[in-house]
């Protein structure tokens, strides 16, 4: 930004955040009487989240139905399965509670319960349609169980057809209302803690990295970052540890809502295009995997913002722009080690290096923008680099 560039600030979405919110659902009144659950988390079952919601909600509503068939990457299939379940059932208000995946499932329900066809008649990119929704979605209610995709502070879903092996972000709506309560992340096991916050992490740095910056973006995108970088490796460490639980869940929220006001980068759709391909990889997981080579090409080409964000997290004080990129590029490197990601491989996960030309033409294919929203932008020897030196880590 040069200080006079202009720009679009808008989040109309109501978070609200802290230890115990979820509680305050038993004093609000519901955007409907028929009433749809969404989720998919077994751990949230077990420990009596989802059965205190039920009793939280139940009295205020004529019909609750309960959809639990969420996969870990969020399939078109089930977004399917949901609306048609919840048009039969004349559903009024989603509530989406659990991770990432259930809160972008429950996005893809609310928007197909009233509009026509599939879902990925919408999709702007991959084999998608690219129409516009005709409806507005049903109002959906937020209640996240992890800290990383920060998906209740935004639009999109991420929805993968397994069938295409496509996974793609689809603009759906903002949420009606969220509540995010770090006590529900406490039960998080730490790998889990670890790909999450680090999914976070990303969406922070790439979205500040990213050329549709902005003055309101800079501000959520750095102080998730510095969130996230001093507290997600006590979260990990230690799992009971509110405090940190809790400024691990603030950074998500940063994360997801700097999303929308910026954008992520083509480290999002290279690793969309890898858990396209094998669904069992984590949205986080990936992104570490192909973490150090991305940013290492990044960084060689546009040093300056690696060293401002540097200079936020005080790394490399009074050096050289280009010493202050290479300097965070290590930190970093060793923090995300830290966490336990360093035992993530792609070859653990099926791919190889023969793979790596058509990997690049399927980056392309689920590209989107984010693609396109680098200050370097990527060639797509670029992108094969990236990858080859992904194997190597």
């Amino acid at each position: 930004m040069s200080g006079l560039d202009s720009f679009t600030f808008e989040i109309p979405a109501r978070l609200r955040f802290g230890c115990g919110v979820m509680d305050e659902l038993q004093k609000s009144s519901l955007p409907g009487n028929r009433v749809m659950i969404v989720t998919g988390g077994r751990t949230i079952r077990e420990n009596g989240t989802v059965d205190r919601l039920v009793k939280m909600i139940r009295p205020k509503t004529e019909q609750m139905l309960l959809f639990d068939e969420v996969a870990a990457n969020p399939s078109l299939s089930s977004v399917m399965k949901g609306a048609e379940l919840a048009r039969q059932n004349r559903v009024e208000c989603v509530i989406g509670i659990g991770g990432g995946s259930a809160l972008d499932t429950a996005k893809g329900i609310a928007a197909m319960a009233v509009n026509d066809g599939s879902l990925w008649d919408y999709t702007a990119s991959g084999s998608g349609g690219g129409k516009t929704m005709a409806v507005k979605p049903l109002p959906l209610i937020a209640i996240p169980t992890t800290a990383g995709t920060g998906s209740e502070g935004n639009k999109t879903a991420v929805i993968t057809d397994t069938d295409r092996h496509e996974k793609i972000g689809i603009r759906t709506d903002f949420v009606y209302s969220a509540y995010i309560d770090p006590e529900l992340t406490l039960s998080i096991p730490s790998q889990h803690t670890a790909e999450q916050g680090f999914d976070a992490f990303c969406h922070c740095l790439e979205a500040f990295l990213s050329v549709k910056a902005n003055p309101f973006s800079d501000v959520l995108a750095l102080a998730g970052l510095k969130a996230l970088w001093k507290w997600l490796p006590k979260a990990v460490e230690c799992s009971s540890d509110i405090e940190a639980r809790y400024w691990v869940c603030y950074g998500s929220m940063m994360g997801g809502m700097v999303l929308y006001l910026s954008s992520a980068s083509a480290a999002h759709t290279i690793e969309h295009m890898l858990s396209g391909l094998n669904p069992s990889v984590t949205h986080g997981g990936g992104l570490a995997m192909i973490f150090d080579a991305f940013h290492a090409k990044e960084a060689e080409n546009v040093p300056q913002r690696y060293a401002e964000v540097a200079d936020v997290l005080d790394i490399a004080a009074g050096k050289p722009e280009s010493e202050k990129a290479e300097a965070l590029l290590r930190k970093m490197h060793d923090w995300k080690n830290s966490l336990g990601l360093d035992r993530l491989h792609l070859r653990d996960y099926g791919f190889s290096l023969d793979q790596v030309d058509e990997m690049v033409r399927l980056t392309h294919w689920v590209g989107g923008g984010p693609l396109t929203r680098d200050r370097y932008r990527l060639s797509d020897d670029d992108l094969a680099g990236i990858l080859l030196s992904s194997f190597e880590e």
